[in-house]
């Protein structure tokens, strides 16, 4: 998947959409897909991951936002976009909601 055609995509969401800039054999690109995996994220519905080894505009736009190690989180909300670069689970419990229905999260308590 390349960086041009995942925008109708992240587009359409209609709340958080986020991209995660992976490569292969990453620790801590592997700890990021984990960490969205408790939070009751699917690759594909609620993240795309774009490998950043076989995509060189996609590489070229994390380089322009300061990135120079894998994973790079994008989210986009209404109220801003946000990005950091590797495995940083606070930052993601603070800008990627859970996708956990809510009678789970009411058991959970």
């Amino acid at each position: 998947m390349t960086i041009t055609n995942i925008q109708p995509r992240i587009e359409a969401r209609d709340r958080a959409a986020v991209v995660l800039y992976s490569k292969p054999a990453c620790v801590q690109c592997d700890a990021t897909k984990r960490k969205f995996t408790k939070k009751g994220l699917s690759e594909g519905a609620d993240y795309t991951v774009v490998d950043v080894s076989q995509d060189a505009a996609a590489l070229d736009f994390i380089k322009s936002l300061g990135h120079l190690q894998a994973p790079v989180v994008y989210v986009s909300k209404p109220e801003g976009d946000e990005h950091w670069s590797g495995f940083i689970a606070a930052k993601i419990d603070e800008h990627i909601p859970s996708n956990t229905p809510a009678a789970a999260l009411e058991a959970a308590s």
